[in-house]
């Protein structure tokens, strides 16, 4: 669960809904311009539009103040949590689990939120501060799926079919290492196809990406199968991991939606906090308010 200091800082963070897609999406309540409803002030930053400067507020502090303006509409947020038993390496379930704890809390301060998992379950959609004890209750409570876990494509198919037919004011998040062995685009084409605006978290560890080399015993967590391999055949995983992470970016960019790649850490506390959210800062995910 995300720290009392965790949560201040997340206080002055939005959700950068534009950028979490190639495709133009609606604007979350809090950012400025092209809206007809006062909502704030923030310091003024670097890249800020000049005609939203207020100048009295200047005149009279000597400081440069941004107004910030309500949205006409929101953008209704949908989470889609990976928890199946591939996520145990490395550290991958919690660092998901974090991640998704602090999109939904930045979310529900401004927007409809709701938490779903590949196995199909689903939180109650929430408004409000009121509804970040159920999220992360939520997320926090979601079993590893044992046995024949739904793939990420089957998974994301049955979650697109199920949302209704929308016009770009749903932003769903998937957060998934997204190990299949089949191409993603048909889940990818049922997603257009609900007109959703998507951003893939691919979360992915190091010894995803970096396994020791050495006579190794590999273990599929998914099916249990072992099987031992030398420093060739580790080479060759290297190559074919970073095959597969740039075709699944490349057919998720060429549908017209945001690919992040997140590296897990092992650990938990405070620092799993930071490095999540440093992480969602620097994919663009999360912008100043």
């Amino acid at each position: 669960m995300i720290t009392s200091r965790g949560r201040a800082l997340l206080e002055r963070y939005a959700l950068a809904s534009a950028s979490l897609s190639r495709s133009t999406g609606e604007r979350l309540a809090t950012e400025a311009g092209q809206s007809v409803e006062f909502y704030d002030f923030r310091p003024y930053q670097p890249g800020d539009e000049l005609r939203y400067v207020d100048w009295r507020v200047y005149a009279r502090t000597g400081r440069l103040y941004t107004r910030l303006y309500q949205a006409e509409r929101t953008v209704d947020l949908h989470i889609v949590l990976d928890t199946s038993r591939s996520m145990m390496l490395g550290g991958k379930s919690l660092y998901a689990r974090m991640v998704a704890e602090i999109l939904s809390f930045v979310a529900l301060r401004d927007s409809k939120c709701q938490v779903h998992l590949f196995s199909g379950e689903s939180s109650r959609p929430a408004y409000g501060l009121t509804g970040i004890a159920p999220a992360w209750a939520f997320i926090e409570a979601a079993p590893v799926v044992e046995g024949a876990a739904p793939t990420p494509i089957d998974a994301l198919k049955e979650f697109a079919l199920g949302m209704p037919p929308t016009q770009g004011a749903t932003l769903v998040l998937i957060i998934s290492d997204l190990f299949d062995e089949g191409p993603l685009q048909p889940a990818l084409a049922a997603l257009r196809a609900r007109g959703l605006d998507a951003g893939f978290l691919q979360v992915m560890a190091e010894e995803d990406l970096n396994p020791d080399e050495g006579q190794l015993e590999v273990v599929d967590l998914e099916t249990g199968a072992r099987l031992f391999v030398g420093p060739e055949e580790v080479v060759t995983y290297r190559q074919s991991v970073q095959t597969f992470v740039r075709h699944t970016r490349g057919a998720i960019l060429q549908a017209g939606f945001r690919h992040s790649l997140l590296g897990a850490t092992e650990g938990g506390g405070e620092m799993l906090e930071q490095r999540a959210f440093s992480a969602l800062v620097r994919e663009g995910i999360l912008q100043k308010r």
